[in-house]
């Protein structure tokens, strides 16, 4: 089974000598790192779930063009979050870092610090953002200008629910970690959009994620877990990489909402967001994979560890849900979307498989961004940011029709995962290969 030192600030996950009374479940059941991953997904499925229930209930109360509006300001806003999904990245792997150096206290100070930061960015985001109302709904073709101030004020909100997450992230309490997964990012939005989408439409249907991330925001601020301490040195936080390599990444993964909402007719653009909603399951399914990642290789890089093991076991769990969930698309009859979403959906579930595989690449691309993230590399990220031109080029350029946006994201994500391979000794082919060899972290300089 695996074995954890009493009273260690790092539960590393290295494996001891197999017992002979356990079979590989229980052995896997006795690591703490093993039950972290497995309570992460749990609720992250269940998150998903509930965020997929939202979506679902939304396409039924809302015409494919006000779907088509709510997918626009989601996907705009997953692409604004992801900067602070960098500042959680970062904080998390600073904050295992400095535990397993046995410095708790600058660990407190980061998080006082950036907490205090992040407070003021919200406020100077929400200013610009209503000033950019006018445009913003021009330019996205939004029904009313209340659209967007919702939308506006999930974004600013969000911001500082990504972030707090960083805090419990890197202190491996992922158990408040899923509960804010499944809770005010997932099932929690779905109960909330029923009563205030009939009451108010589109802005009730972003009004619940307003509520939803509320809720989020007092779960994870209402108790961070640490004690109040005198005045430490700074540690300095560089969240630079984090912001490009995941604001690249999101991207990725959504640019082709926004294209599809100005360049398609309305209620083809409608049937593209429903679509990628059911593409995504293979993108999201095991995010919560990754972030147990980050923290772990930063603790096994500082302990001068190996990041072999966890790296491959995240990245074939990563391609097995990608791949169940291209096969149960794929499978299931096209009656299925009718049912789901409506009759208006129907012509939407064609795109669904090809979408769901596209989405399975580009979840394997940010387990290798995570790993990178952790290493202190700076090669996929480059690469990565380059992709992310590509894509908008190629999306405005050929993205005339559906199905050519869905070969111009593909190609993309090909294109990372093979540059990944050329470039790196992280790669999932060498790593099946053999060991890339122990060498620290670099220092966040």
């Amino acid at each position: 089974m695996l074995s954890v030192v009493s009273g260690s600030p790092v539960d590393t996950g290295t494996p001891a000598a197999p017992s002979g009374r356990r079979g590989l479940v229980g052995s896997l059941l006795a690591s703490p790192a093993a039950r972290s991953g497995l309570l992460l997904l749990v609720c992250s499925v269940a998150g998903h779930l509930g965020n997929y229930l939202y979506y679902v209930l939304a396409a039924r109360a809302l015409t494919p063009a006000e779907f088509a509006e709510v997918s626009a300001m989601t996907g705009l806003a997953t692409i604004a979050l992801m900067p602070a999904t960098g500042v959680q990245a970062a904080m998390a792997r600073e904050i295992a870092a400095l535990t397993a150096r046995g410095l708790p206290d600058e660990a407190q100070g980061l998080i006082r610090f950036v907490t205090r930061r992040m407070a003021l960015v919200q406020a100077g985001l929400f200013v610009v953002l209503v000033a950019a109302a006018p445009a913003a709904v021009a330019v996205l073709e939004l029904d009313s200008i209340a659209v967007w101030l919702t939308g506006a004020l999930w974004i600013v909100l969000g911001l500082g629910l990504q972030v707090s997450q960083g805090i419990h992230q890197g202190r491996e309490h992922f158990g408040r970690v899923g509960a804010i997964l499944a809770g005010p990012l997932g099932i929690l939005r779905a109960v909330l959009l029923v009563p205030l989408a009939a009451v108010a439409g589109v802005v009730g249907a972003l009004g619940a994620l307003v509520l939803a991330t509320v809720v989020g925001l007092v779960m994870a601020l209402g108790r961070t877990g640490g004690r109040a301490v005198a005045r430490t040195q700074r540690v300095r936080l560089n969240v630079r990489p984090a912001l490009v390599a995941l604001a690249a990444f999101a991207s990725l993964t959504n640019l082709d909402l926004l294209v599809a909402k100005v360049t398609l007719e309305p209620t083809e653009a409608g049937l593209y967001a429903s679509a990628a909603l059911l593409g995504k399951i293979a993108l999201y399914g095991p995010s919560a994979l990754a972030l147990m990642l980050l923290p772990k290789v930063a603790a096994r890089l500082e302990a001068g560890q190996s990041v072999r093991s966890p790296a491959l076991l995240t990245m074939a769990a990563t391609v097995a849900t990608g791949g169940a969930v291209v096969l149960a698309i794929v499978l299931a009859p096209s009656s299925l979307v009718v049912g789901v979403f409506g009759e208006a959906y129907a012509d939407a579930y064609a795109l669904a498989g090809p979408l769901a595989g596209v989405m399975t690449l580009l979840a394997l691309v940010y387990v290798h961004i995570m790993v990178t993230l952790a290493r202190g590399d700076r090669r996929l990220i480059g690469i990565v940011s380059v992709a992310a031109v590509v894509q908008a080029v190629g999306l405005l350029v050929l993205g005339t029709t559906p199905v050519r946006m869905v070969l111009v994201t593909a190609v993309v994500a090909v294109g990372v995962l093979v540059a990944h391979e050329v470039s790196s000794r992280f790669g999932l082919v060498r790593l099946c290969l053999g060991e890339p060899g122990r060498q620290p972290r670099v220092p966040a300089a």
